[in-house]
């Protein structure tokens, strides 16, 4: 599993390319970006450097100093942007400081008064959005597992009974919450972490949170972005309906199964993200549906250590090989409910491919053949 520092090598070029003095971030500890620059999860706030080369760690006195290859990595107290621009001193007094735009203000000012300057730059977050082999492969992974905590929602539905119009399942009621429960467990025996992202919702009645009994002829979407033991995310998201009648639901779930076709023939290398983005919402428009009103804006986007990361599927950011990116096709409608695919695919080097490649079928008896 991927567990080392990674974006090094961009941060160089970067402080090359701009005649920099050097690289300051704050990883906070809920962050990605900590991880993704060292290799580890911390669990704590850290003053992150790159200078000369080298990389250069700052830890408050109230945690252990751990350990992390290829770093200097020790404990310092003083305010983050005083302790970035002690380690700066040693190499240049003054002179460029390269940043992400999330620095914190306080930060920015000790080192602008420490006689720095400080110059946005993108270069970590473009060098996390092309993913490796070791990454692809930890998504991949997550992928499967989704596969399986949304088969158990599959499986559990097939295996319901109707009662007085509503769906029965061991003797019980079938509602949003025992579905989400249940995949819930199955993700856990997977070994990834459901981070609170799993979803049930069904027509029309009641929100995100609520625990709604389930009725036939409704779509219920499972929608699953686990995170695996290395920390990369996933993402998948299927549509099922019990006895359904072929009615707004069959039709809108035909169009986003188009729109899912429409980004393995446009998402290559090369092509632009907001250009894909725009035809997977125009194939599930060209079925009847609304723009404006009844296709979903959120078409998806760069996924790995955050559940939203570059490139998004907007803008005119060049896809390349190695992106790796949500797909979310989906229809809302105020009387009839909501259909909806979402998956991850990658951008390859022979064409996009969806990583975990799922059933995409509506009756959820296919999925336990």
């Amino acid at each position: 599993m991927p567990s080392g520092p990674r974006g090094g090598s961009a941060i160089d070029a970067a402080i090359d390319e701009r005649t920099a003095v050097g690289f300051v971030a704050i990883c906070r500890a809920d962050d990605p970006l900590g991880r993704y620059l060292t290799g580890r999860d911390l669990g704590v706030d850290v003053v992150y450097v790159r200078v000369a080369g080298e990389t250069h760690l700052r830890v408050p006195s109230t945690v252990d100093v751990p350990e992390v290859p290829n770093a200097s990595v020790r404990v310092d107290d003083r305010p983050a942007g005083q302790a970035a621009a002690a380690i700066l001193a040693d190499h240049a007094p003054d002179g460029t400081v390269l940043a992400p735009r999330t620095i914190p203000h306080d930060t920015a000012l000790h080192l602008e008064s420490a006689g720095y300057e400080l110059s946005s730059t993108t270069a970590v977050r473009d060098a996390r959005a092309i993913k490796d082999t070791e990454e692809i492969d930890a998504i991949e992974g997550v992928q499967r597992a989704a596969k399986r905590g949304i088969t158990a929602a599959a499986v559990i539905l097939a295996d319901a009974h109707v009662e007085d119009e509503t769906l029965v399942w061991g003797d019980a009621p079938l509602s949003t919450e025992r579905i989400r429960r249940q995949v819930n467990a199955t993700l856990a025996v997977e070994g990834v972490d459901s981070v609170g992202a799993t979803t049930v919702t069904t027509g029309t009645r009641g929100g995100r949170d609520a625990a709604v009994e389930l009725v036939p002829g409704e779509p219920i979407v499972v929608s699953v972005s686990p995170r695996g033991p290395a920390g990369y995310r996933g993402a998948l998201a299927r549509t099922f309906v019990v006895d359904a009648d072929g009615g707004w639901e069959r039709r809108a779930h035909v169009a986003c199964d188009a729109a899912r076709d429409v980004s393995l023939v446009e998402a290559n290398a090369g092509a632009d993200a907001g250009f894909v983005g725009s035809e997977i919402r125009a194939e599930t428009a060209a079925f009847g549906f609304s723009m404006n009103d009844e296709v979903t804006r959120d078409v998806g986007g760069g996924i790995g250590l955050a559940a939203r990361e570059a490139p998004q599927l907007d803008g005119d950011t060049e896809l390349v090989e190695g992106n790796v990116v949500r797909v979310r096709a989906a229809i809302s409608h105020a009387d009839n409910g909501r259909v909806e695919l979402t998956d991850v695919l990658v951008v390859g080097e022979d064409g996009p491919r969806m990583l975990g490649d799922a059933p995409t079928g509506l009756d959820p008896s296919r999925w336990s053949e």
